[in-house]
């Protein structure tokens, strides 16, 4: 490889990093997308499953019985309320789902489900998951359960 390749080599590289290092930043912004959990923040009604599926997106539409997130893909995900439904605001418990009709429309809400179930919300937070790079491994971090 002579000096020139070399050079531009080095700074292609450069460059996919900026690149990839910017679409996580931005990503980080707006966080939206779904990830299945290995654990449960919350005591199940299932004994059977002991897995979960934290879903973060802005809110598309929400009623009394449920809740709409809609991703950037165009991917409506809906989900039922019901009483056992917890209601996290910041780090307040709260008795009902109307805080939620004030949550800003860009910004990013967590609902958490049963895995492989009618998609009925265990719990909805009005904050997205904290999502880092640590030692090349990607840390998922859902909001503080509320009290």
């Amino acid at each position: 490889m002579n000096n020139r390749s070399g050079i531009l080599f080095c700074i292609t590289g450069a460059f996919a990093l900026a690149l990839s290092v910017f679409a996580f930043a931005a990503a980080q912004e707006d966080p939206q997308g779904q990830y299945s959990l290995s654990y449960s923040p919350v005591t199940l009604s299932s004994a059977d499953s002991t897995r979960t599926v934290a879903t973060y997106s802005p809110i598309k539409s929400i009623n009394g019985r449920t809740i709409q997130l809609r991703g950037e893909d165009g991917v409506v995900y809906t989900f039922t309320l019901t009483t056992d439904t917890i209601y996290c605001q910041d780090t307040t418990k709260v008795s009902d789902w109307s805080y939620l009709k004030n949550v800003p429309k860009k910004s990013s809400v967590t609902v958490l489900t049963e895995e492989g179930t009618n998609p009925a919300a265990l719990v909805v937070w009005d904050k997205a998951p904290t999502i880092s790079i640590k030692n090349g491994q990607i840390d998922f971090s859902l909001p503080p359960l509320c009290r």
